[in-house]
């Protein structure tokens, strides 16, 4: 009698047990080796609401993004390529804000935008904040979303709420 071996079925890319740091940059190597027309099954232990946005942000018609199970401890996402990706502007300006280096801080007024945009411009002038900087940064309400990108990226971060419900979140680079 021959036992049965189980074959992993390439089309599901579980990052259950991937590192925090690494995790996203591996689903965008899944995602920019998928063929038009493919797609792959993201297995995690929760929503991954902010990578919808870097997609949304990062390849805008490129996608379809399906959820397939929502539940507490597991979440699986059909992630479709439908199109070639179009090329996003990887300098646009960040308007209302000061990219930070040195020890300067810079700010972000996010108030009165549609997601994903507060997400995406925090995200980029993170990527240029030198060591020692900060960013002091204003949004309608606590980003939730943002906090796990900014724990993934090793920026340290305090939000105090405002009484309008709006809120304040300064951002350090160690």
């Amino acid at each position: 009698m021959n036992p049965t071996a189980t074959i992993p079925d390439p089309t599901h890319f579980d990052v259950r047990d991937i590192p925090c740091k690494v995790k996203h940059a591996q689903i965008f190597q899944r995602w920019i080796e998928l063929p038009v027309g493919a797609h792959f099954v993201l297995i995690n232990d929760h929503d991954p609401v902010p990578l919808y946005y870097q997609f949304a942000a990062q390849f805008p018609g490129a996608f379809t993004w399906e959820y397939l199970l929502r539940g507490p401890d597991e979440c699986r996402v059909k992630i479709s390529r439908i199109s070639e990706s179009p090329k996003v502007a990887t300098t646009s300006p960040i308007s209302n804000a000061t990219c930070a280096t040195g020890n300067k801080t810079g700010d972000i007024d996010a108030r009165g935008l549609e997601p994903p945009e507060p997400l995406m411009r925090i995200l980029k002038a993170v990527e240029s904040l030198g060591p020692g900087a900060s960013l002091r940064v204003m949004t309608d309400r606590r980003p939730l979303h943002l906090f796990p990108e900014l724990d993934a990226r090793g920026i340290s971060y305090t939000a105090v709420d405002n009484s309008d419900g709006s809120c304040l979140t300064t951002l350090h680079r160690a």
